[in-house]
């Protein structure tokens, strides 16, 4: 097996197992109900917030971290997240509790920046679509496991939505261990560029025994960081085609977090556990993530002129995102609710596979 392909499939591996968590499609049933407790208000207005704020703080500190620290100890650092939360959800009570989970979801979720980046910097440019593909397909069956497995266990009553937080601790703690065994990264975009390690600046031989020395060392090689930063930003938005891909990214990434954060209390609100013999969550994440899975693993072989067809698809997908959201918020029909939901995940998941391996092969060629 060649290196590049043994490291991929360690790396989906890994998002394969910290997305098997099949306690997510039910969070907002668990929550309300014993032993949790919480009102719906409580839920909806003080505990779900925390992660969208909590997410949005930490993106660009976890940015510069990711490329400081060489992409693994982030993805450790996400599974200790993910491991963190669960711990809470298992055995933590009250709202003050529930808050916190939240928080420590929202550093585990903003950290998945390092298990998107890690791989482009251990495999050449020939190889970006296809691990692009991979990786997120590898993601997405996770998704589509943990919402088999939920629907299963719920509709068979072989499990409680509190027994199926047991499930979720384990997946994550085995992609926690999968995390350590990643090979480490040598190189990064900015802190640690080829050009820039400690070897090539003169005699690495050398020791650096006045620290007045070290200092003006370390402040050159920050310097040169931040211009490379600086530089980058420039070019990325003096480039209208990177420009309009940033600005539709940012707010289809932001629509699709929160039709995913808020999604629960919309179908509790149209349907609500009380009133419904039966909950279809679990069936409705698996089928959504099971056809974007499809479909961003097709994205990896569909060979097209993207520069070309890529807006066009972006402006009629975007369109169709929009209407479904609009008829997902006004029915009152449950179904109508879910089959919408699903086809506004899958063609989330088609567009941005696109867009990330658009992206990557022009800013890391």
């Amino acid at each position: 097996m060649e290196a590049w392909l043994g490291t991929c499939l360690l790396l989906c591996l890994y998002g394969f197992f910290k997305e098997v968590r099949p306690s997510e499609p039910f969070l907002t049933e668990y929550l309300i109900s014993p032993p949790m407790n919480l009102t719906k208000e409580e839920a909806y207005q003080d505990v779900y917030p925390v992660w969208t704020y909590s997410y949005l703080s930490l993106l660009i500190v976890v940015f510069l971290l990711t490329d400081l620290l060489r992409y693994k100890p982030v993805i450790v650092f996400e599974g200790i997240g993910y491991v963190i939360t669960w711990v809470l959800l298992l055995w933590a009570r009250g709202v003050g509790w529930m808050q916190f989970m939240q928080f420590t979801y929202g550093v585990a979720t903003s950290t998945e920046v390092a298990y998107f980046t890690y791989i482009y910097a251990k495999v050449s440019t020939e190889h970006y679509q296809k691990v692009t593909s991979f990786t997120r397909t590898a993601l997405l069956l996770g998704r589509f496991m943990s919402g088999v497995l939920a629907q299963t266990l719920v509709a068979t009553d072989a499990m409680n939505y509190h027994d199926l937080n047991y499930i979720s601790l384990g997946t994550v703690s085995v992609a926690f261990l999968i995390a350590c065994f990643l090979p480490p990264v040598r190189t990064s975009i900015y802190f640690h560029r080829q050009e820039y390690i400690a070897s090539s600046e003169g005699d690495s031989s050398r020791r650096l025994d006045e620290a007045g020395e070290e200092k003006r060392m370390t402040k050159l090689w920050f310097t040169k960081v931040m211009k490379l930063i600086w530089e980058d930003f420039k070019t990325a938005y003096s480039n209208t085609y990177l420009l309009k891909w940033s600005i539709w990214w940012a707010f289809a990434t932001c629509g699709n977090f929160q039709a995913g954060n808020y999604i629960q209390p919309l179908w509790e609100t149209i349907a609500p556990m009380e009133e419904t013999e039966e909950l279809y969550n679990g069936l409705v994440e698996a089928l959504s993530t099971l056809m974007g899975a499809l479909s961003a693993f097709a994205v990896g072989y569909l060979h097209l002129n993207w520069s070309l067809f890529g807006e066009g698809a972006m402006a009629v997908i975007s369109l169709i995102d929009g209407l479904l959201l609009i008829f997902l918020g006004l029915t009152s029909w449950i179904w109508v609710g879910y089959v919408n939901y699903i086809l506004f995940r899958a063609s989330y998941q088609v567009m941005i596979t696109i867009a990330r391996f658009t992206f990557c092969s022009i800013l890391w060629k």
